[in-house]
């Protein structure tokens, strides 16, 4: 029997600040026939002037970050006394439906998708606030971070560099683009890591989500403008369907996560344009083109999750999962083939051991992997592209996914910004620059 079995509630349990350390305290518990586990999770801020947009945000903070410890025992039934408009309990929603449900799908548990949510939900709208200028650009050590981060400095922005509990990849990153930089720690409750030894639930969480909302609070606390972020439009897509529902490893990344957060954060905090993904419109073709053009960041930038994860881990790029290998078969057709190898310091369009892996992101066989990686025609377009290219038809994995691939998309789609997004009219000139 499963650690958590008799838990039936997930409570909200309010939130406390000290704006002379600068630490938020997020509070929340488990409640079952046994008793009641309770958890505190801390945000450092640095030390602060609180404000009623601050603590708007936090609120809504609060409800997001609670995802992670409701996960431990997944019961049927959720609860938060803080009052909120009805549009940010119907986000809160989404959050668990639609942000839990790679969780549920590899815990088998789907009634996570018809949960009985108990919330407050009579608060009216908050007045609008206005917000600065300066724009705050998350930074996560890949490509796509780094485009935008570059497009807004070129744009003659002066952006931000902003991060989340930084590691050393992330530090390295902030450090090369020479822009100011503000960073947050998050501290999650420790006793998380003892619960899943004895069996708690574990899985993926809406994150993107959590660590925006940090963002934007940490925004409202420095004067910043809108805290931009850098999923494209590749991130709406599924990767399955289970039960009749999508399931979405990057869902927290699409543009309905992003429609949410930013009408919670209006109704509930005032602000409106506070928050947008900056290269919505484009493929993750398009963005890896765009990268090419510039070679600044080549020796620090890496979208590899296991290096993020792994202790003391001195590689950039692991060179065996989804992750890597999507990204070096984005870059290689718009890069030389000795500048991609040494980004990645290894070929691996020349290992046959990839190719198992390369034919699941191409869809041939299994489902898109759970990871931050592009559609599968997107898979296909770069193929199709290298198959052409004398410098790479002959590679190992090249010649032998050609062979499987069952047809060969057009590719123009690929390239062609979609207006689908929502990037504010003073910040359009920017992508018109980058399409």
């Amino acid at each position: 029997m499963r650690w958590g079995h008799d838990i039936h509630t997930f409570r909200y349990a309010g939130w406390q600040a000290d704006p002379e350390t600068g630490e938020v305290r997020l509070g929340y518990e488990l409640v079952g026939d046994s008793g009641t586990v309770s958890f505190t999770e801390r945000i450092e801020f640095g030390p602060f002037t609180p404000s009623e947009t601050f603590r708007r945000v936090i609120d809504l903070l609060h409800l997001a970050a609670g995802t992670s410890y409701y996960k431990l025992a997944a019961p049927r039934r959720v609860v938060s006394e803080t009052p909120v408009p009805a549009e940010v309990a119907a986000y809160v929603r989404e959050l668990y439906t639609n942000g839990l449900a790679e969780f549920a799908y590899n815990n088998d548990l789907p009634h996570v998708f018809d949960l009985d949510f108990v919330f407050d939900a009579s608060a009216q709208h908050a007045a609008p606030v206005t917000i600065g200028e300066r724009p705050l650009v998350a930074v996560g050590g890949g490509k796509d971070s780094l485009v935008s981060l570059e497009a807004f400095r070129r744009g003659g922005l002066n952006p931000v560099g902003f991060a989340v509990s930084p590691n050393w990849i992330i530090t390295d990153v902030l450090a090369t683009s020479g822009l100011d930089t503000l960073t947050v720690r998050r501290r999650i409750d420790q006793s998380i890591l003892k619960l899943n030894e004895q069996g708690a639930l574990n899985g993926h969480i809406p994150v993107t989500a959590i660590n925006s909302l940090i963002g934007v609070a940490a925004s409202v606390l420095g004067g910043h403008g809108p805290m931009v972020m850098s999923n494209e439009r590749s991130a709406s897509a599924p990767n399955l369907v289970w039960h009749g529902r999508e399931v979405n490893h990057q869902w927290s990344k699409g543009v309905d996560a992003e429609r949410g957060l930013r009408t919670a954060l209006e109704a509930h905090a005032g602000i409106t344009d506070g928050y947008f993904s900056f290269l919505r419109p484009f493929s993750e073709l398009h963005i890896a083109r765009m990268f090419a053009t510039f070679d600044t960041y080549d020796h620090v930038v890496t979208s590899c999750n296991k290096a993020f994860r792994l202790s003391g881990a001195t590689s950039r790029w692991c060179g065996d999962c989804p992750k890597c290998r999507f990204v070096f078969l984005a870059m290689a057709p718009f890069m030389p083939r000795e500048r991609i190898v040494g980004i990645f310091g290894a070929d691996l369009l020349s290992d046959a051991q990839q190719i198992p892996g390369y034919l699941e992101l191409l869809g041939i066989d299994g489902h898109k992997p759970f990871e931050c990686v592009g559609e599968v025609e997107e898979s296909a377009v770069a193929l199709d592209l290298l198959r052409k290219s004398a410098e790479w038809q002959d590679a190992p994995v090249v010649k032998a996914l050609a062979d499987a691939v069952p047809f060969w998309p057009s590719g123009e789609d690929e390239f062609v910004p979609s207006a689908d997004h929502f990037v504010p009219p003073q910040y359009r000139r920017l992508l018109d620059a980058l399409a």
